[in-house]
């Protein structure tokens, strides 16, 4: 008997009310959302339509396009105006940035095709409507080039040059003035000159309100006039004077000075030097460099060292008196150090041995930097004298936290210098590289004899690497300290 079909009715669980509303709301939106009319699709392809032929980037105004530009080398730059109309004149409101590796002025023997090139500049530079923030030369090696400068440095004072490099011949063999159009112009920030010199009385006063860094070369100075430029310079931080005569006592009072150098060559005369150099107020002074034959023949004062990182080079024979720290006179026989007073802010240290010296003192030298980074010894350690000196010293403060890199410059490879870097190969936990410069070039059983000495199984750092060098190889590889080691090597 079969049972009447009956109809299966699905029993639900009653739901809140807040539930209802949202799922209402849901299906309102998606009836509404059914009901809306489609879009008619375009008959115009998408690569025709007027919409995207549109030029976006030329709607942009000329300052953002100039913008755009100054990115650019000046090649590609000036190329953009064959794009339209609408780009044809734009790089001529850009910047300009002349360099001699730009416009073929690598060849210093030809002097035909020098003429020709500082002609177009000039031309340049007097046609281009915009402003030129930088411009360099080094091959002004000719006299009958220095015709066609003086025009140029009055147009570049014109132009708002920022960023000025000039060299007019080597080792003073041409030597041009400075025109006083140049001393006047308030818009440089930044010059680099070589083998010039200043006009009798030049016009400094109130000159050069936005200068920040000078660097002189081969330049006749004198004291008054020095003065006068950083009296008119209020915001310079670097000043590098690269074998410049005539000065005889340097002062400097600059409350912004970060950098300063001072270097000769070594094969220059007594006379050429300085014969005092005192830095009475620069509290932001962070850099301090002097060549190795300044050091021999000047007389150093630096009284405010709070922020000084960079200190080279440091010689215990030479007359120098560093803050509270460190004072050795005319006739004093041996440096004093006052470690209760170190010096916590060096971070690169050089320091140069001259003759025969005691091997504690410069442990004593070393203790006042504890938070030494980078360490540069360039001379020779006596061999016989000093024996067991090393093995018998505690470690140093930053040997274990911050020494990084050692470099023995001058290295012979025998005695007491072993034993002065295996000390640091031993004590230097943080330490990455050890570079060893020697004066000849070591054999390869030479250098395996080198590293069993140093005894580097015996390394604190796990890091650490030892690179043995000939003089021409570290030359190439010193960077920023090579203008004081590579009259030396």
């Amino acid at each position: 008997m079969q049972r009447p079909s009956s109809s299966r009715r699905r029993v639900e669980a009653p739901s809140d009310p807040q539930s209802q509303s949202q799922s209402q709301s849901q299906s309102q939106s998606q009836s509404q959302h059914l009901h809306l009319p489609r879009a008619e699709r375009s008959s115009v392809p998408y690569e025709a339509s007027d919409e995207n032929r549109t030029d976006l980037i030329s709607k942009l105004p000329d300052c953002l396009l100039c913008s755009i530009l100054s990115l650019l080398p000046i090649r590609d730059a000036i190329r953009t105006s064959a794009l339209s109309s609408r780009w044809r004149h734009l790089w001529k409101l850009n910047p300009l940035h002349l360099h001699d590796s730009i416009f073929g002025f690598d060849h210093p023997n030809n002097s035909q095709t020098h003429l020709k090139t500082l002609e177009a500049l000039v031309c340049i530079a007097s046609a281009h409507p915009g402003p030129i923030h930088s411009f360099r030369i080094f091959h002004f090696t000719k006299p009958l080039f220095l015709c066609k400068v003086d025009t140029l440095m009055e147009t570049l004072a014109t132009k708002g040059i920022r960023d000025l490099s000039l060299s007019f011949g080597y080792a003073g063999r041409l030597r041009y003035r400075l025109p006083s159009s140049l001393l006047q112009c308030q818009s440089l920030r930044k010059a680099s000159l070589s083998a010039c010199f200043f006009p009798p009385s030049p016009v400094v006063n109130s000159c050069f309100p936005n200068f920040r860094e000078l660097t002189l070369e081969f330049v006749f100075l004198w004291d008054h006039l020095l003065q006068c430029l950083l009296e008119s310079c209020k915001q310079i931080e670097v000043l590098q004077l690269i074998n410049c005569s005539g000065l005889q006592y340097v002062r400097l009072n600059c409350a912004k000075l970060q950098k300063f150098t001072i270097h000769h060559q070594n094969h220059v005369s007594e006379s050429v030097h300085a014969k005092e150099v005192v830095i009475e107020d620069a509290p932001e002074l962070r850099s301090l460099r002097f060549g190795e034959s300044t050091v021999n023949h000047t007389r150093i004062s630096v009284r405010n060292v709070q922020k000084l990182e960079v200190l080279g080079f440091f010689s215990m024979n030479a007359t120098m008196r560093i803050g509270k720290t460190f004072s050795k006179s005319y006739n004093q026989r041996e440096m004093s150090v006052n470690r209760s007073m170190g010096l916590p802010t060096v971070k690169e240290l050089a320091v140069l041995v001259i003759g025969p010296f005691n091997c504690s003192l410069l442990s004593d030298v070393l203790r006042c930097f504890p938070c030494l980074e980078t360490l540069y010894i360039k001379g020779y350690i006596e061999q016989d004298q000093h024996i067991g000196f090393w093995e018998r010293q505690a470690p140093f403060v930053f040997c274990e936290n911050h020494l990084k890199s050692l470099t023995m410059i001058e290295f012979c490879g025998q005695g007491a210098e072993v034993e002065f870097v295996k000390f640091f190969v031993e004590h230097g936990q943080v330490l990455e590289r050890i570079t060893l410069v020697c004066e000849d070039k070591l054999t390869a059983d030479s250098r395996t004899t080198l590293r069993r000495d140093l005894c580097l199984e015996n390394r604190a750092s796990m890091h650490l690497e030892v690179e043995i060098l000939n003089e021409f190889d570290f030359a190439l590889d010193s960077r920023e300290w090579a203008s004081l080691f590579y009259d030396s090597l």
